[in-house]
């Protein structure tokens, strides 16, 4: 076997999915179990791991040849995709530090490409629902596309002719053992992700780290190139454009936990101190106008709230976008998760806001509560110039909210011990905490609101979505306010 090239480039990166990009493996496991149940043979979980990586055909027949087990392999195949395309809604998460890596590379001018060894129906189902949908990629290769899958080269070399560069030029993401002898086989380096074997069965890999997250563009160009046991390696050469971009290019790897909380909590001081002023200035400019008294309610007044939230939403979003950009690790856009979300999954979350709308409306009117809070309809009385209290709450407020909440205080806990379910409660926690403005049912109205937000961020990736969806909400709130009213000042 021939020694890579000296002179050949880094020029493309090729992922895995299920293990790599999507926390997918327990998912279709648990699906196969199911399958399995159903036709009458108890599997456990163990019995699929010699086959991960290599395809459905040999993940379910493996298996089914371990017991013995007569199997109709398109009809099992078939049943268990109808049961894991269920779940996939609900249950499927993108594996954090996977969209920022993919954007990282295509900031370097690398080409990307997905190379799965499952079904094209269940990488477009994947890929969408995690906001990295197909026509993202420069090439996606599916196990319909080859004959022979993992540990086989082919998927990885047909990933690359549709990349147009040679398969020198690669570097592969794996999660699994068949994947790097793919690799491997396939004469390009390969980076292991330590998802879902343990690091130890992954040291074939020229470099192993624990997660997708701690992989970036810099550590791609450090990789040395493989080479046959004995005759040494060169260390890679990075295309040109690479080269200048790596270094700022690189995956978020963002504050740990501490500093997250502290310096959330100095854009906290920030809005509020800002909010104090302009409410300081208020009272003065209120005294003076009335002999010296303030007059009753002046701290409820909708066009003060509506001042205060235009003049200090601005400060915070400045001190939360600078203090992603200190962090170095990638463009604060990134960091704060300001990047697309897919047409198709933008809908089926904006379907379900409006679902948890009407469900809260409704459970409002049974409860006997008004749907629309006594301090809502007191601030649109008191608006006196109205678009500024929409521009507050349409814009300034999602806008900074979602910045903070689900941007950078998110991004913190997702990446620490706290995981997922950690930044989707304490961040939607907090949240309600701060709308004093509501009664302890309302608070709670809030905190359901952000769990939905939560899982929108955590599903996409996007902070556009979470936004966009704040924005509804409160455009929602803004249309009942008014028809409660019967009047638009």
């Amino acid at each position: 076997m021939a020694e890579l090239s000296r002179n050949a480039e880094i020029t493309a990166v090729i992922f895995d999915m299920d293990g790599v990009l999507t926390d997918s493996e327990p998912l279709i496991n648990a699906a196969a179990i199911a399958m399995f149940s159903e036709n009458g043979l108890k599997v456990v979980p163990e019995d699929f791991l010699p086959f991960v990586g290599a395809g459905e055909d040999r993940y379910l027949g493996g298996v089914a040849e371990k017991y013995g087990f007569a199997l109709d392999l398109s009809a099992a195949k078939r049943r268990t995709y109808e049961i894991y395309l269920e779940w996939v809604p609900t249950r499927l998460h993108v594996f954090p530090g996977a969209g920022e890596l993919v954007s990282a590379c295509k900031q370097a001018g690398l080409r990307i490409a997905v190379a799965s060894s499952a079904d094209r129906v269940k990488v477009v189902a994947n890929l969408q629902k995690i906001g990295l949908p197909v026509e993202s990629w420069n090439a996606v290769v599916t196990g319909e596309d080859v004959t022979a899958k993992k540990p086989a080269p082919d998927i990885f070399l047909a990933a690359a002719a549709r990349l147009g560069v040679s398969p020198q030029d690669c570097v592969v993401i794996e999660d699994a053992v068949n994947g790097i002898s793919a690799a491997k086989a396939a004469r390009m380096r390969c980076v292991a992700v330590a998802q879902t074997f343990p690091a130890e069965r992954l040291q074939a890999a020229d470099m192993v780290r624990p997660t997708i997250a701690d992989v970036s563009v810099q550590d791609l160009c450090l990789l040395r190139a493989s080479s046959p046991a004995g005759t040494g390696s060169q260390p890679p050469i990075c295309a040109p454009a690479v080269q200048k971009q790596a270094a700022a290019a690189t995956s978020i790897r963002p504050w740990g936990i501490l500093p997250t909380f502290g310096l959330s909590a100095l854009v906290a001081v920030s809005f509020v101190g800002i909010q104090l002023f302009v409410a300081f200035i208020w009272a003065f400019a209120a005294a003076f106008s009335h002999g010296g008294k303030l007059p009753r309610g002046w701290e409820s007044n909708g066009l003060l709230l509506a001042i205060a939230t235009c003049v200090s939403a601005p400060v915070a979003f400045g001190f939360t976008w600078l203090f992603a950009h200190l962090r170095k690790r990638g463009p604060a856009r990134d960091y704060l998760g300001f990047r697309g979300v897919a047409l198709k999954s933008m809908v089926f979350w904006t379907l379900a806001l409006l679902g948890l709308v009407a469900a809260s409306d409704l459970l409002t009117v049974r409860l006997g509560k008004p749907v629309v809070p006594e301090f809502m309809q007191n601030a649109y009385r008191t608006a006196g110039f109205v678009p500024v209290l929409w521009l507050a709450l349409l814009i300034a407020a999602p806008v900074a909210e979602e910045t903070v909440f689900r941007g950078f205080l998110f991004v913190g806990i997702l990446h620490s011990r706290l995981g997922p379910l950690g930044a989707i409660l304490i961040t939607s926690l907090i949240w309600a905490l701060i709308h004093v403005q509501y009664d302890a049912y309302g608070v709670f109205t809030v905190f359901v609101t952000g769990l939905l937000l939560g899982m929108v961020r955590l599903a996409t990736g996007s902070l556009y979505a979470t936004i966009f969806l704040h924005f509804l909400m409160n455009l929602i709130a803004t249309v009942e306010t008014i028809c409660v009213l019967g009047t638009f000042a």
